[in-house]
């Protein structure tokens, strides 16, 4: 008898969560959707139940310790287990550094850096008794590119790619895997809870948001085929894989085509 796999979703109540659901869902995996909104989560686990397999929707803050860990152990509680641990929620900011307020710098850093490190901390040990299984985190391009303008967003983004690669290392030889996916901007609905140090800040990142033309569907996708693959450092387009082969061989051409494109970008604003 083969048994189902098994895995958990963080921010899967809309976006990018919700599409990895529906692909891990599609792909015959037990998916447990959790979110901040659970109202969002069950209506995630109402779309994909569709496909026959078991689904649940948990909530979370993942930028609170004990709400995580009561996570987890409600997960344990329903399957005694997982197989995949995909840290995906989190919010989105905009500004630079002489304008960003320290109350954004603690909100970003608090979800989008130590919700991954929670999640981590608390299911790796899960995944290692075990001796198999797999955890995503989910970056963004943000977090490679160095973008001025969105300081706060980008610094808790390169953490999570940097825990990433700390965390695979330690966790060599021991049956766990380790991903970190770094999309750019792509169509979701990700400025609901945006902070913007300026219009200009909140007008660039709708338009950047409009005019992408990869879908979460797209996304979840290349990350799904990614992490099936054992990829460690997942980039989901072709654009962002240019832009990383650029800044990685010639850093200083890189920087000059990044300044001109914010050039180029205000001038338009």
């Amino acid at each position: 008898m083969t048994i189902s796999r098994r895995v958990l979703i963080t921010g899967a109540g809309s976006g990018l969560g919700r599409a990895l659901a529906f692909r891990y869902a599609e792909a015959g995996w037990h998916v447990a959707c959790a979110d901040i909104r659970l109202d969002r989560a069950r209506e995630t686990v109402g779309l994909i139940t569709g496909f026959g397999i078991g689904a649940m929707a948990l909530q979370v803050d993942v930028g609170d310790d004990d709400s995580f860990e009561s996570l987890r152990d409600q997960v344990l509680a329903a399957w005694d287990g997982v197989d995949l641990v995909i840290n995906n929620a989190g919010v989105a900011s905009c500004g630079p550094m002489l304008t960003t307020p320290m109350a954004d710098w603690r909100w970003m850093l608090e979800i989008n850096l130590l919700g991954v490190v929670r999640g981590c901390r608390l299911f790796a040990p899960v995944l290692t008794e075990q001796a198999e299984g797999h955890i995503v985190n989910i970056s963004s391009f943000a977090g490679l590119a160095g973008p001025p303008g969105m300081i706060a967003y980008a610094t808790a983004k390169a953490g999570v790619v940097a825990l990433s690669e700390c965390l695979r290392a330690e966790l060599a030889g021991s049956g766990v895997g380790v991903s970190v996916a770094c999309p750019s901007f792509f169509q979701t609905n990700l400025l609901e809870n945006f902070r913007a140090a300026d219009p200009l800040g909140l007008n660039m990142a709708k338009r950047l948001m409009r005019d992408a033309r990869e879908t979460p569907t797209d996304i979840a996708e290349e990350i799904y085929r990614a992490v099936a693959r054992g990829e460690f450092l997942i980039l989901p387009t072709a654009e962002v894989r240019k832009a990383w082969r650029l800044k990685r061989w010639w850093p200083e051409r890189y920087f000059r085509m990044l300044l001109e494109r914010v050039r180029r970008r205000d001038a338009r604003a």
